[in-house]
Formats: C-alpha cells, sequence, structure tokens
C-alpha cells in the first residue's frame, strides 16, 4: 500500500527510480540516501555516521547509531564506493556534519529534500524509509535468504522484516508457475 497522508508504508522504489532520486537529491544529502539506498540501513543510522564507520579500501561500513543498539557492518557495493570515492567527505568526524546540536544533518532536513525531488520526478508514496524496504524487496526478489537480508538491515525478528517485503504479481506468477 502506498504512504498516503503519513498513513500505510513508504512506496517500493526501482533501482532506475532510486538512481534518479540520488542524482537529483543535493549535496550531501545525495550520499546519506545512496548509503541508505545500498546498505538498508534507516536514514537516522546513514545521517550519524562517521568518517571512522566507512571505510572505501575495505569496502565496509560500520553502523553504530542503531535503532536495536547493536552495532552492525555492511560491505559496500562496488558502485556505492565509486560514489562515495568521489564525494568530498569530512576524514574525521561526522560525515554529514551541521551547526546544529545534534552536529549532523537532521532527518527531516533529509525528508523536506527527499520531497521535493521525489515531486520533481513524480514519485508518490516515497518516504525515507523507502530505500530500505526497497532494498529488502529487492533482495527478496533475487531468492537471497530472508535471514541473510535480515543480517543486513538489522532486523531482530524475521516477522518484522516480513513487513517491509513487497510481493510482485511477476514473483507470484513466478511462484505459481514452479509448481509443475
Amino acid at each position: 500500500m502506498p504512504k498516503v497522508n503519513g498513513k500505510g508504508q513508504a512506496a517500493i522504489l526501482t533501482n532506475d527510480q532510486i538512481d534518479a532520486v540520488i542524482h537529483l537529491c543535493k549535496k550531501p544529502y545525495c550520499f546519506a540516501v545512496a548509503i541508505a539506498a545500498f546498505t538498508g540501513c534507516r536514514m537516522g543510522e546513514s545521517l550519524q555516521l562517521r568518517a571512522e564507520n566507512l571505510n572505501l579500501n575495505e569496502q565496509v561500513i560500520t553502523l553504530t547509531h542503531t535503532k536495536t543498539g547493536r552495532t552492525r557492518e555492511i560491505e559496500l557495493h562496488p558502485e556505492l564506493v565509486a560514489i562515495l570515492s568521489d564525494a568530498e567527505l569530512p576524514s574525521e568526524g561526522y560525515l554529514f556534519p551541521s551547526s546544529r546540536q545534534a552536529g549532523y544533518l537532521s532527518r527531516q532536513g533529509l525528508a523536506k529534500e527527499l520531497k521535493e525531488v521525489c515531486e520533481a520526478l513524480d514519485l508518490r508514496g516515497v518516504g525515507t524509509h523507502s530505500f530500505r524496504r526497497s532494498l529488502a524487496t529487492s533482495l527478496h526478489g533475487k531468492g537471497i535468504p530472508i535471514k541473510t537480508i535480515a543480517s543486513i538491515t538489522g532486523h531482530e525478528s524475521l516477522n518484522e522484516l516480513s513487513r517491509y517485503l513487497e510481493v510482485t504479481p511477476q514473483q507470484r506468477r513466478a511462484a505459481i508457475l514452479t509448481l509443475r
């Protein structure tokens, strides 16, 4: 169900839509969105990243400010490595610094930027959680085991993760065709 007036779940995006959003977002928001899109982390986790948590040489990111309080390490997709390698990000402190009291860009500021970009692209129902849901749904659609997806997204229960997954008509049809 698409998100309407703050109700429902955030829309699932295709890779092309995600690329378009990243391309249209202003810096440094585009980098925070790219991290969320390619790692499945929450937008708040992306915004709170510190330079020390990003290792482009090892192609890994370490999330320390997670909802569950558990640190998790996620391997980086080569496309994300390329995006972040070209970015002029700080070498210490927050990756997305702000003069605000928290010291990093706010989720509300990113949500405002995302809203403007999605309106320009005529994308409806997109929220900061769309990238997390899109990653989980995409991996699931490619046959990646749910436990593996949960280890990437940091979901503690498979039941919670299942709420993120959308099933397309094509997937339902393919499932039926496997019967015989």
